[in-house]
């Protein structure tokens, strides 16, 4: 949606307003929606399965910031962040 098909729709409902006032509306939402997504984090925790590689995550997840590992020693190790996504691995390739 485009700002002005926003204006129009206020419009629409609520009848003329001046712009400024228009602008401050949209600006406010803005700055509400911005400060919610920032203070929304999830931590999750799933258990690994023997030859699963894809595992689902949540619709609400955005971004995922790191990933860790437990290992065999019981310390957790970061997952390194895949920058080139054509070197991944598909299936049982090696």
């Amino acid at each position: 949606m485009t700002v002005k098909e926003l204006i129009s729709q206020i419009e629409h409902i609520y009848g003329r307003q001046p712009h400024m006032y228009m602008k401050r509306l949209i600006n406010d939402a803005l700055l509400d929606m911005s400060a919610k997504v920032q203070h929304y984090k999830v931590t999750a925790i799933e258990t690994l399965k023997t030859d699963t590689k894809w595992y689902g995550i949540s619709d609400v997840m955005i971004d995922i910031n790191r990933v860790e590992v437990l290992n065999s020693d019981g310390d957790y190790e970061l997952v390194p962040e895949l920058s080139n996504p054509d070197e991944l691995k598909i299936g049982n390739q090696v």
